[in-house]
Formats: C-alpha cells, structure tokens, sequence
C-alpha cells in the first residue's frame, strides 16, 4: 500500500496569486458588464426624463439638449477664417472698434460655419487668433477679444450658456485678419 505524502491534494501556495488574479478578473467582467452603453454605470445611471403632462406636436425638444452618442465638448475644432478691412487691427486696439463690414463678415462667417457642421449643436468654446505681425502683438490679442465680443454679443443662442470659454490670442502673419477656431458641445445642458 502506499502512502499518500503529507499536504497531498491541497494547492501549492504558489497557486494563491493567480486565484486572486482570477478572482479579479471576474470582478473586472462584472463591472465591465454594468456598463452602459452611453458609457455610465449603474452609479453614474442617468435619470429617465418625465413625462410632460401636455405634449405639444409643433414643440420638440432642441437637438442640443437631446443629442445621442457622448456628452461633453467635441474635440473636433472648426476652424474659420476671415479677412478684415484695411486697419482692423489697429482699430480694435481700443475693444469694440471694428466697422460695421468687419462685424457683419465676422457673424456671416460664424453662421456659415453652424450650418454646415453644427448639426443642431451650440459652441463650448471659442479661440480666437488675431493675425498680425510681431511688432502689432496687443493689437491682434485686442483684435481676438473684440471678436470674441461680438459673436458672443451677437449670436448669443449660438452658444451653450453664458459662460462659455473664449480665449483671444495672436498669430503672426499679415495683419487685418483673424482666424476663429469653434469647438460644439455635444449635449447643452442648462443651457439658454
């Protein structure tokens, strides 16, 4: 007969590690399991929205506060050019002395821009370069604050909420143009 040596039929310590690895993997599963396809988890689970008592046909809710897929602001960046009248750089040095063509231009090219890549979305955030040489430097920062100014100014429903970021800075180059990059978010909640 033989003898069935001590600890027999019992793992070997060594094998613990990968039971805890194992152990871990399927938490892992689990949880990745719980995962909602928008990308929230139970804890982060999004509320239904009720009802409303009186659904009217001609009103639908705005595609900004309603839009599928991810949230947040759309790293995509959009970038507008526009070319200003002769000394627009220098005008704006004192903030909000631009012609009434340079605005007009400025919205024009804006609302072009929403059409055809808005897709019903508002702004997040605007940077603003005013081009100018190296010597014109505080006149083209100046130049990008009176832009940013008169979008926000003009076409305020453009954007999601008051508090969205405008940044004015300068590039080098010729002077009298600016170069507007627009970055949408994807879902405007609280929004105007």
């Amino acid at each position: 007969m033989r003898r069935r040596p001590q600890g027999a039929g019992i793992a070997p310590r060594h094998l613990a590690g990968w039971l805890f690895a194992d152990l871990f993997l399927v938490l892992f599963l689990v949880v990745l399991g719980m995962v909602a396809s928008d990308g929230t988890g139970a804890a982060g689970a999004k509320k239904s929205p009720k009802p409303s008592s009186s659904p009217s046909p001609s009103a639908s809710p705005s595609p900004s506060r309603t839009a599928k897929g991810p949230t947040g602001l759309d790293p995509k960046r959009h970038t507008i050019a526009v070319s200003l009248s002769s000394g627009a750089t220098g005008r704006a040095s004192g903030k909000g002395n631009l012609n009434a063509a340079d605005r007009k231009k400025i919205v024009a090219a804006l609302d072009k821009e929403m059409r055809a890549s808005g897709d019903g979305r508002r702004i997040g955030m605007v940077i603003t370069f005013g081009v100018a040489p190296q010597s014109m430097l505080g006149a083209a920062t100046d130049l990008a604050e009176d832009v940013n100014a008169t979008l926000k100014s003009r076409r305020p429903q453009a954007f999601c909420g008051g508090n969205v970021g405008t940044r004015p800075f300068w590039s080098g180059g010729s002077a009298d143009r600016v170069e507007i990059e627009l970055y949408y978010i994807n879902a405007c909640e609280g929004g105007r």
